[in-house]
Protein backbone atom coordinates (compact mmCIF):
# COMPACT_ATOMS: atom_id res chain seq x y z
CA UNK A 1 0.00 0.00 0.00
CA UNK A 2 3.15 2.49 0.84
CA UNK A 3 4.49 1.45 -2.20
CA UNK A 4 1.26 2.64 -4.63
CA UNK A 5 1.30 6.04 -2.53
CA UNK A 6 4.88 6.65 -2.69
CA UNK A 7 4.65 5.69 -6.75
CA UNK A 8 1.63 7.86 -7.21
CA UNK A 9 3.40 10.92 -5.25
CA UNK A 10 6.59 10.60 -7.41
CA UNK A 11 4.17 10.24 -10.66
CA UNK A 12 2.44 13.47 -9.56
CA UNK A 13 5.92 15.50 -8.61
CA UNK A 14 7.12 14.93 -12.16
CA UNK A 15 3.89 15.53 -13.97
CA UNK A 16 3.71 18.80 -12.04
CA UNK A 17 7.70 19.63 -12.67
CA UNK A 18 6.72 18.74 -16.48
CA UNK A 19 4.02 21.34 -16.12
CA UNK A 20 6.21 23.91 -14.65
CA UNK A 21 8.94 23.81 -17.21
CA UNK A 22 6.97 23.44 -20.01
CA UNK A 23 6.67 26.82 -22.05
CA UNK A 24 3.56 28.99 -21.71
CA UNK A 25 2.56 32.02 -23.07
CA UNK A 26 2.18 34.77 -21.17
CA UNK A 27 -1.12 36.46 -20.17
CA UNK A 28 -0.95 39.14 -21.89
CA UNK A 29 -5.04 40.65 -21.60
CA UNK A 30 -5.56 42.07 -17.78
CA UNK A 31 -8.56 40.26 -16.64
CA UNK A 32 -10.32 42.85 -14.82
CA UNK A 33 -10.88 45.86 -17.42
CA UNK A 34 -14.20 47.45 -18.38
CA UNK A 35 -14.79 47.99 -22.07
CA UNK A 36 -15.09 51.47 -23.35
CA UNK A 37 -18.49 51.20 -24.23
CA UNK A 38 -18.23 54.17 -26.87
CA UNK A 39 -15.66 52.34 -28.90
CA UNK A 40 -18.25 49.32 -28.83
CA UNK A 41 -20.75 52.07 -29.81
CA UNK A 42 -18.05 52.53 -32.70
CA UNK A 43 -17.51 49.16 -33.59
CA UNK A 44 -20.80 48.59 -34.16
CA UNK A 45 -21.51 51.64 -36.28
CA UNK A 46 -18.72 51.22 -38.12
CA UNK A 47 -19.10 47.35 -39.07
CA UNK A 48 -21.09 46.99 -41.90
CA UNK A 49 -22.82 44.25 -43.74
CA UNK A 50 -21.87 45.22 -47.51
CA UNK A 51 -24.45 42.31 -48.06
CA UNK A 52 -27.74 44.42 -46.30
CA UNK A 53 -28.77 47.18 -47.94
CA UNK A 54 -31.67 50.11 -47.22
CA UNK A 55 -32.62 50.47 -50.48
CA UNK A 56 -35.57 48.40 -50.15
CA UNK A 57 -37.20 49.03 -47.09
CA UNK A 58 -40.02 51.02 -48.20
CA UNK A 59 -42.36 50.55 -45.04
CA UNK A 60 -40.92 50.07 -41.37
CA UNK A 61 -42.89 49.08 -38.42
CA UNK A 62 -41.19 48.92 -35.09
CA UNK A 63 -42.11 48.70 -31.75
CA UNK A 64 -40.40 49.10 -28.02
CA UNK A 65 -39.42 50.90 -24.99
CA UNK A 66 -40.27 54.69 -24.50
CA UNK A 67 -38.99 57.04 -21.44
CA UNK A 68 -41.78 59.40 -21.91
CA UNK A 69 -41.18 62.56 -19.96
CA UNK A 70 -42.57 62.88 -16.85
CA UNK A 71 -44.97 59.41 -16.87
CA UNK A 72 -41.64 57.36 -16.91
CA UNK A 73 -41.80 54.06 -19.16
CA UNK A 74 -44.17 53.38 -21.82
CA UNK A 75 -44.75 51.36 -24.93
CA UNK A 76 -44.54 52.57 -28.61
CA UNK A 77 -45.47 51.61 -32.09
CA UNK A 78 -44.74 53.54 -34.75
CA UNK A 79 -44.82 53.20 -38.80
CA UNK A 80 -42.56 55.04 -41.12
CA UNK A 81 -42.79 54.93 -45.10
CA UNK A 82 -39.28 55.45 -46.75
CA UNK A 83 -39.46 57.57 -50.31
CA UNK A 84 -36.89 59.51 -52.28
CA UNK A 85 -34.38 57.55 -51.33
CA UNK A 86 -33.62 59.28 -48.11
CA UNK A 87 -36.92 61.00 -46.96
CA UNK A 88 -39.91 59.84 -44.52
CA UNK A 89 -43.15 60.09 -43.24
CA UNK A 90 -44.74 58.17 -40.70
CA UNK A 91 -47.13 57.80 -37.36
CA UNK A 92 -46.40 57.01 -34.00
CA UNK A 93 -49.01 55.97 -30.93
CA UNK A 94 -47.51 55.79 -27.32
CA UNK A 95 -49.06 53.24 -24.53
CA UNK A 96 -48.33 52.23 -21.06
CA UNK A 97 -48.62 48.08 -22.08
CA UNK A 98 -50.19 45.43 -23.53
CA UNK A 99 -54.42 46.31 -23.31
CA UNK A 100 -54.44 49.90 -22.86
CA UNK A 101 -55.00 52.63 -24.53
CA UNK A 102 -53.00 55.13 -26.50
CA UNK A 103 -52.36 57.54 -24.81
CA UNK A 104 -50.26 60.21 -27.00
CA UNK A 105 -50.00 59.95 -30.93
CA UNK A 106 -47.88 61.64 -33.56
CA UNK A 107 -46.84 62.08 -37.30
CA UNK A 108 -43.43 62.19 -38.26
CA UNK A 109 -41.35 62.82 -41.22
CA UNK A 110 -37.52 62.67 -41.50
CA UNK A 111 -34.53 62.39 -43.56
CA UNK A 112 -31.50 59.46 -43.80
CA UNK A 113 -28.83 61.96 -42.46
CA UNK A 114 -26.06 58.85 -43.02
CA UNK A 115 -26.68 55.72 -44.82
CA UNK A 116 -23.71 52.75 -45.19
CA UNK A 117 -25.26 49.82 -46.10
CA UNK A 118 -27.01 48.23 -43.40
CA UNK A 119 -26.50 51.55 -40.97
CA UNK A 120 -28.21 54.47 -40.59
CA UNK A 121 -28.88 57.51 -38.34
CA UNK A 122 -32.12 59.71 -39.77
CA UNK A 123 -33.24 63.27 -37.75
CA UNK A 124 -36.78 63.39 -37.94
CA UNK A 125 -39.08 65.90 -36.84
CA UNK A 126 -42.77 63.97 -34.76
CA UNK A 127 -45.80 66.45 -34.09
CA UNK A 128 -48.83 65.21 -31.93
CA UNK A 129 -50.86 65.17 -28.67
CA UNK A 130 -50.16 63.97 -25.28
CA UNK A 131 -53.06 63.24 -23.56
CA UNK A 132 -51.44 62.33 -20.25
CA UNK A 133 -50.55 66.02 -20.19
CA UNK A 134 -53.32 67.37 -22.01
CA UNK A 135 -50.75 69.11 -24.56
CA UNK A 136 -49.77 69.56 -27.81
CA UNK A 137 -45.59 68.15 -28.68
CA UNK A 138 -42.98 68.81 -31.52
CA UNK A 139 -40.15 66.54 -30.89
CA UNK A 140 -37.13 66.59 -33.10
CA UNK A 141 -35.71 63.25 -32.49
CA UNK A 142 -32.52 61.94 -33.35
CA UNK A 143 -32.70 57.74 -34.35
CA UNK A 144 -29.70 55.29 -34.84
CA UNK A 145 -30.67 52.34 -36.65
CA UNK A 146 -28.74 48.86 -37.77
CA UNK A 147 -30.06 46.08 -39.52
CA UNK A 148 -29.64 42.19 -37.81
CA UNK A 149 -31.38 40.47 -40.84
CA UNK A 150 -32.28 40.92 -44.65
CA UNK A 151 -35.69 42.73 -43.18
CA UNK A 152 -35.55 43.17 -39.33
CA UNK A 153 -33.56 46.19 -37.60
CA UNK A 154 -32.76 47.67 -34.27
CA UNK A 155 -32.67 51.23 -33.41
CA UNK A 156 -32.21 53.45 -30.60
CA UNK A 157 -33.05 56.96 -30.37
CA UNK A 158 -33.33 60.68 -28.48
CA UNK A 159 -35.33 62.99 -28.87
CA UNK A 160 -36.60 66.43 -27.08
CA UNK A 161 -40.22 67.06 -27.19
CA UNK A 162 -41.58 70.54 -26.28
CA UNK A 163 -45.07 70.78 -25.44
CA UNK A 164 -47.67 74.18 -25.11
CA UNK A 165 -48.27 73.17 -21.80
CA UNK A 166 -46.50 73.04 -18.25
CA UNK A 167 -42.78 73.16 -17.52
CA UNK A 168 -40.29 72.38 -20.06
CA UNK A 169 -37.88 69.25 -18.85
CA UNK A 170 -34.72 69.00 -20.44
CA UNK A 171 -34.05 65.74 -19.90
CA UNK A 172 -35.30 64.53 -23.08
CA UNK A 173 -36.73 60.83 -24.14
CA UNK A 174 -34.12 57.92 -24.70
CA UNK A 175 -36.22 54.80 -27.02
CA UNK A 176 -35.05 51.44 -28.14
CA UNK A 177 -37.01 49.50 -30.78
CA UNK A 178 -37.09 46.47 -33.03
CA UNK A 179 -38.85 46.10 -36.05
CA UNK A 180 -38.89 45.21 -39.26
CA UNK A 181 -39.45 46.53 -43.42
CA UNK A 182 -40.56 45.56 -46.62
Amino acid sequence: MKTKIRSLLILAAVGLALIATSPAPAQTTATNTVPNFLTQVQAWATTVNTNYDWSNAVLQVESGYKQATGVGAASYIGVQYNFANSWNVGVSGQFYGVGSAFNAVEVQGGFALIKNHDFKVEGNLLAGYDNTRSAFVIEPELKVVKMLTINTYTAAGYSMPFFDKGKFDASGQFKVCVGFFF
